[in-house]
């Protein structure tokens, strides 16, 4: 758990030193041109690679046990390859409708979107997948240094060509190579030494067969996350411009990056572990599994939140540049919208451990109407406002029908107490940042450094009460 949250740590540093840097080079327009391409980027993935992806991390410890887990994987890349090849034909047609405005030539948004599609998934499956095995060490070192080189590489071609989405973009995308082929290459001499790289086997059809049970529905699901979630960009584009799309996701990234560090600490530390008592145990123990992951994630993401609420203020002024300090209020709203997502996902475990993923569909259903039907009727009176005020209405919707529907399959769900005094630390934390502004009035840099420092420290030690008991 050390490691891995040293690790974080210094990957939570460099993401929002991405973003500040991104803010500073980058004008709103060209940041809301980044959006668009990570948007389209993230549908095919989310609809075409996740489902597939979830799938490989259910089944990887006993693919490992099997010794088939190296040849499954090398059929993997053969199937990103396809999945790059439907980007590229849906791509033209996107964007000769002129349904999107994008701002870059087609040859660029193919490349960019088709080689994240294969190199990124690449990097995000090997790298990940040496934690599942239970290397932790060298999972958080090439996931650190990955996003170190992708922000060194962005910000090289940014200063040295021209301070555009595209060269922002594929400086990122050479990172993910560097790193993913390294993290590739460890992966499969990690299975070679444990039993997972020998053997191959035919790939019959019961395997498709029990292959796509599990993934269509995590496929429809992940569609209609991506309407919900991501979906409003395009709108917003259309409605409000692309510097205001570019403001808006300045500051809900921020409060994304830091809710996004904070679930992979726990979920790199849990998951696995969630994993391994879901394939060998009974639906009791699967339960019982899901609530001890529910315990230690959801309290602590209340915490989380709360602070961000609180100090995005403080925030904005730190790690946005001087064209993006109006995205303050959209840090909060970036910050109930993520909680939402996080606890759709918790509660998303149900369906996996029990190897159950047609549960998903209902809940997202209703978010993805919800958010598109919010957003389209509050831009006109809140602008981009009203999309925030949209995504988090439609992201908590989710979560309360996922406990209809999912938490009687685990015995009840979420624990009572411990939520209950993450809100009483919440309000603890909020008193502290009250009076510590009150003594400052110049809100200084020193200023802000204080009370963010002083409010930090306090959420670290609150923290630790809820985690040590699970570790």
């Amino acid at each position: 758990m050390i490691i891995i949250l040293f690790g974080r740590a210094a990957q939570f540093i460099l993401a929002l030193l991405t973003v500040r840097v991104a803010t500073t080079l980058l004008s709103p327009a060209e940041m809301g041109r980044v959006s668009l391409v990570l948007t389209t980027t993230a549908f095919f993935a989310l609809f075409l690679v996740n489902p597939v992806g979830m799938f490989i991390n259910r089944r990887l410890h006993a693919w490992q046990s099997g010794g088939v887990a190296q040849y499954y994987f090398i059929r993997y890349s053969w199937y990103l390859l396809w999945v790059a090849f439907v980007a590229a034909i849906g791509l033209p047609l996107l964007y000769v409708q002129g349904l999107v405005s994008f701002g870059i030539p087609i040859g660029w948004l193919l490349f960019l979107v088709c080689g994240s599609l294969f190199f990124n998934t690449i990097n995000q499956t090997a790298i990940p997948s040496l934690n599942l095995l239970g290397d932790s060490g060298r999972f958080v070192f090439l996931s650190t240094t990955t996003i170190a080189a992708s922000f060194i590489c962005a910000v090289f071609l940014v200063k040295l060509v021209q301070p555009s989405a595209q060269y922002w973009l594929l400086g990122l995308l050479l990172g993910q190579i560097l790193l993913g082929g390294i993290g590739t290459k460890i992966f499969f001499a990690r299975l070679q030494q444990t039993g997972g790289g020998h053997v191959s086997t035919e790939i019959r059809r019961t395997h498709l067969q029990v292959l796509f049970n599990f993934a269509w529905p995590v496929a429809i699901a992940a569609g209609l996350g991506w309407v919900q979630g991501q979906g409003y960009r395009y709108f917003m584009e259309g409605r409000l411009g692309l510097a205001q799309l570019g403001i808006f996701v300045a500051g809900y990234g921020i409060s994304a990056g830091m809710i996004s560090a904070f679930e992979s600490v726990l979920t790199t530390y849990f998951q696995p572990r969630l994993y391994r008592a879901a394939s060998i145990g009974g639906p009791a123990s699967q339960a019982k599994a899901w609530q001890r992951y529910a315990a230690a994630v959801i309290p602590s993401l209340l915490l989380t939140v709360a602070l961000i609420v609180m100090l995005a203020p403080e925030l904005t002024r730190i790690f946005l540049g001087k064209n993006f300090q109006a995205a303050a209020d959209y840090l909060v709203w970036g910050a109930l919208a993520e909680a939402a997502r996080v606890l759709t996902g918790v509660y998303s475990m149900i369906a996996h451990v029990f190897m159950r993923t047609k549960w998903l569909i209902i809940p997202n259903v209703i978010g993805a109407v919800l958010a598109i039907t919010l957003c389209s009727m509050l831009i006109p009176t809140f602008g981009a406002a009203g999309v925030g005020i949209g995504l988090a209405v439609s992201g908590f919707a989710v979560v309360a029908t996922m406990h209809i529907l999912l938490a009687r399959r685990v015995g009840g769900g979420i624990p009572i107490r411990p939520m209950l005094m993450s809100v009483i630390l919440a309000v603890v934390l909020w008193g502290m940042a009250l009076g510590l502004r009150q003594l400052f009035y110049s809100k200084g840099w020193f200023e802000i450094i204080v009370v963010l420092g002083f409010v930090s420290i306090a959420y670290l030690w609150f923290q630790y009460y809820f985690i040590k008991k699970h570790l």
